[in-house]
């Protein structure tokens, strides 16, 4: 059992969240790459030197936001992962859910998918620790693949054929980390897939299906319906 917290930690804590909230604001209104320490101490009606009790400089602000939001998403794609398709409904079923769960949230929060998914913020480098959140929501989305396979349910794709030895070792990585038992053809749709979704959503968060694409929500459902088919879903 942990120690209780003491009046400064739930202090600090409080006014870590404040700052945070501001620095959300910020984003929105600016964008991720014109954050500044300076500007959010005065929104606060601090010194910018009080803020460094707390942040480590602009990146360390950024960074947090950026973990923060990858955890909200991550508990929200683990969430959809968990729930038991309806009755009479199958893998497939069950794998959109998360896709639907990631795009619900993007359209929530699309200044957080931005942090995530946008346009780098120059000069600035990820932490390690983004890692272990982004890796959280790549597994939500390939436990029902992984599952359909150990159960002999995932089927042969429509798009599924032989692969060259240069692609498989392409994604190596993603094999031997997520799908060591699985096809390497497998595992090249499930990261197509992957790619399809995390694109599609961008598209319409950042506005480019505007007089283009006028059902977003359609037109999401007929993608994620055509990877789960492409993988070997049913």
């Amino acid at each position: 059992m942990s120690a209780p917290r003491t009046a400064r930690e739930r202090v600090r804590e409080e006014m870590t969240a404040e700052i945070l909230a501001v620095a959300r604001q910020h984003v929105a209104r600016e964008g991720a790459a014109a954050l500044s320490l300076r500007s959010i101490a005065r929104d606060l009606e601090m010194a910018p030197s009080a803020l460094y009790r707390y942040f480590d400089g602009r990146d360390a602000l950024l960074s947090a936001l950026i973990l923060a939001a990858y955890g909200s998403l991550a508990d929200e794609a683990e969430r959809a992962a968990a729930v038991v398709a309806p009755e009479g409904e199958g893998d497939a079923a069950r794998w959109r859910a998360v896709p639907r769960a990631l795009r619900t949230w993007a359209l929530a929060y699309p200044h957080e998918w931005g942090l995530i998914f946008g346009t780098p913020v120059p000069g600035y480098d990820a932490p390690e620790e983004t890692v272990e959140p982004y890796a959280r929501i790549v597994s939500a989305l390939v436990r029902p693949i992984i599952e359909a396979e150990a159960a002999g349910r995932l089927q042969t794709g429509a798009h599924e054929g032989a692969i060259s030895r240069e692609l498989r070792d392409a994604v190596a990585p993603v094999s031997d980390a997520l799908f060591p038992h699985m096809p390497a053809a497998k595992v090249v749709l499930a990261i197509q897939a992957w790619s399809t979704i995390v694109g599609v959503i961008s598209l319409e968060v950042f506005g480019h299906w505007r007089n283009t694409i006028l059902n977003p929500g359609a037109f999401f459902e007929a993608t994620i319906r055509t990877e789960a088919d492409s993988i070997g879903l049913r």
